[in-house]
């Protein structure tokens, strides 16, 4: 009945809510104090619990894992203390995106047989009491969320602490988006070679570890990197709305099969006829083309 969407939403999934439905943008902007976080978070929270109270079925739909960074927790909260019901959906985090487009695995045999989860913002550079040997750690990869804005002052913080300035290094933007980015380089060089890049606008994610010196020796022959490169470029334009399609009937199918759990045996007979009758056009590809042609629920009237 209602969606309460985050900024990192695309548009056209907010879009795949049902007509009629409430959709209401709730994000957060970006490198804002504790203070002014907190009460966004809280306004977002008595939302949502003010809509569910008022008989609403709400979906809080984020970008990423909300377990993740995602403020799930204080919305979980709130929901316990108002005593309304919630189910958490996962989803695919950042840093399992990233990885995947930087053609990074998090984790490798002998490399790296661990991951660190940290956020890395402006405010974590400025923090004494933080833990910036942890980055020296071997065998391990660290995946830094909201890391293009403060990686100057991180590396520099990093090298500091000890931390080789030849460990590898990449910042990937966008990831899982067909307009995604990486750039590889190390604690060293990588604040240099993204500085002034205005085509690097976030969210981004930055990965550090032995890792992701791997890129060159894991990565896919031309012929197979040319081919994802021209899915990408075709889903980010002509096949932008068979997309939009596709996803609309993953969802619209969802709903019928919740559907059908309800109906009694005479209704799903009706049903059946009828999706016979619109797949009869589509011939070969749709439709039981044998014993003539007729579909089964045809074949079983005639029989009778």
């Amino acid at each position: 009945d209602a969606v309460l969407y985050d900024r990192l939403v695309p548009n056209e999934v907010a879009r795949l809510a049902k007509p009629g439905a409430l959709v209401r943008y709730v994000g957060k902007e970006g490198n804002v104090d504790s203070t002014t976080m907190k009460a966004q978070q809280d306004d977002i929270s008595s939302q949502l619990t003010q809509l569910a109270k008022g008989g609403m079925s709400v979906c809080r739909l984020k970008g990423g894992d909300p377990m993740i960074y995602g403020r799930v927790g204080e919305e979980m909260e709130a929901c316990a203390k108002a005593g309304v019901q919630y189910e958490i959906v996962p989803a695919v985090t950042a840093a399992l995106a990233a990885g995947a487009d930087a053609g990074v695995p998090l984790t490798f045999r002998k490399e790296a047989t661990s991951v660190r989860v940290l956020t890395m913002n402006p405010s974590t550079t400025k923090d004494e009491s933080f833990d910036w040997a942890q980055f020296v750690a071997p065998a391990t990869t660290f995946a830094l969320y909201m890391g293009l804005t403060a990686l100057p002052g991180a590396c520099e913080r990093m090298i500091a602490a000890g931390v080789p300035p030849d460990r590898p290094m990449a910042i990937i933007d966008k990831a899982s988006l067909p307009s995604s980015q990486t750039v590889a380089g190390t604690v060293g060089t990588l604040p240099g070679l993204v500085k002034g890049r205005t085509d690097l606008q976030g969210p981004a994610m930055c990965l550090l570890g032995d890792v992701v010196g791997l890129r060159d020796r894991l990565a896919a022959p031309a012929a197979a990197a040319a081919n994802v490169a021209r899915r990408s470029a075709s889903a980010a334009g002509a096949e932008g709305d068979a997309v939009t399609t596709a996803a609309r009937s993953v969802v619209a199918e969802a709903a019928a099969q919740a559907v059908l759990l309800q109906l009694d045996a005479e209704a799903l007979r009706r049903l059946r006829a009828r999706i016979d009758d619109l797949l009869i056009p589509l011939g070969k590809e749709g439709a039981d083309t044998a014993e003539g042609g007729a579909p089964p629920s045809k074949r079983a009237a005639a029989a009778a």
